[in-house]
């Protein structure tokens, strides 16, 4: 069946202002039920979840974490806020680095549902969340929507998920606003709950200092090592302007340098022109007599082999100090 037809009544009726749409906005918009049967069958149409549709093109080459939150946002519409979002989804929500967790959606409530009435996509976790631990904003696209605050949020996910994960989303809670003073007095209050004493080790291990979920990991990874730690986020001068660094060893002229994808293409410079600054950027420090170490995310999926790649440049840099 040609679906020319159908591909331009959607992009002429799709919802202004919606990437997800319900079957009754659509319907409102003037599709069919038959215009969305053959959009799906067509490939034009991708169906997220009973009664809720995305463009494909909106979901088809989206990367993974993207398509994590565009599932989370199908759920949100197909709910119309009836739940308070937490854990994991709170997080998303927050727009918080939330590395190495699965699309899973997390909704707390005091009385649990039914395993026979709970999507297979859902995780219900039976507590209760006061009023104060909540938060409720309308969302461009969604609507209203319910969920637990920054601090609350923090101490779900840290007693539940793997030390390096949970210090990623704190992390990147505390350059969202985090109060370490309201996150205590949670903690002080959720004595005896399962998962504490791992949530109170991974909130011990915050800082301020890590600007994305690679530095964090790679602070973490540093901090396993038998050496001095690092300072963080530090300018240096030189006689061609001053540059901050991630990590450096001050003592031995030592820069360590998470590159992530978008490190440097962040500020409308191009690729290439970015790649130049860079390197004159390198070149500057290593003219006061500065030594690099470079680390990208696949580094970190191996942690050993980075522990001595790291441990051989401190020695050697230590050793041209002395």
């Amino acid at each position: 069946m040609d679906s020319s037809p159908t591909e331009a009544r959607f992009t002429q009726l799709w919802p202004q202002g919606r990437i997800i749409a319900t079957t009754g906005q659509l319907l409102s918009a003037g599709l069919t039920t038959r215009n969305l049967e053959v959009g799906v069958n067509a490939g034009l149409v991708y169906r997220m979840r009973r009664g809720v549709y995305i463009p494909m093109h909106e979901w088809q080459g989206r990367k993974p974490w993207v398509q994590d939150k565009l599932v989370l946002s199908a759920h949100i519409v197909q709910s119309n806020s009836q739940h308070v979002y937490s854990h994991f989804s709170a997080a998303r929500l927050h727009r918080l680095h939330v590395w190495n967790s699965s699309p899973l959606i997390h909704i707390s409530s005091p009385n649990n549902s039914s395993p026979s009435k709970t999507a297979s996509d859902v995780v219900m976790h039976a507590q209760e969340v006061r009023d104060e631990d909540i938060v409720e904003r309308v969302i461009h696209g969604l609507g209203r929507v319910k969920f637990t605050t920054l601090e609350r949020t923090v101490l779900d996910c840290a007693t539940v998920a793997p030390f390096a994960q949970a210090v990623v989303i704190g992390d990147s809670a505390l350059a969202a606003g985090l109060s370490l003073q309201e996150l205590d007095k949670l903690l002080e209050g959720a004595l005896g709950r399962r998962g504490i004493r791992r949530a109170r080790q991974a909130i011990r291990s915050l800082s301020r200092s890590s600007e994305s979920a690679g530095e964090t990991r790679t602070r973490l990874i540093v901090g396993e090592l038998p050496i001095e730690q690092p300072e963080q986020q530090v300018w240096i001068s030189t006689n061609n302007g001053s540059f901050r660094v991630d990590f450096m060893w001050r003592g031995i002229r030592l820069i360590l340098e998470f590159d992530g994808d978008t490190k440097y293409f962040d500020y409308g410079d191009s690729p290439e022109q970015a790649l130049i600054k860079e390197r004159e950027r390198e070149n500057a420090l290593v003219e006061e007599g500065w030594r690099f170490i470079r680390v990208k995310w696949k580094h970190l999926e191996d942690p050993e082999t980075l522990k001595v790649r790291i441990m051989r440049a401190y020695l050697s840099a230590a050793q041209a100090a002395a």
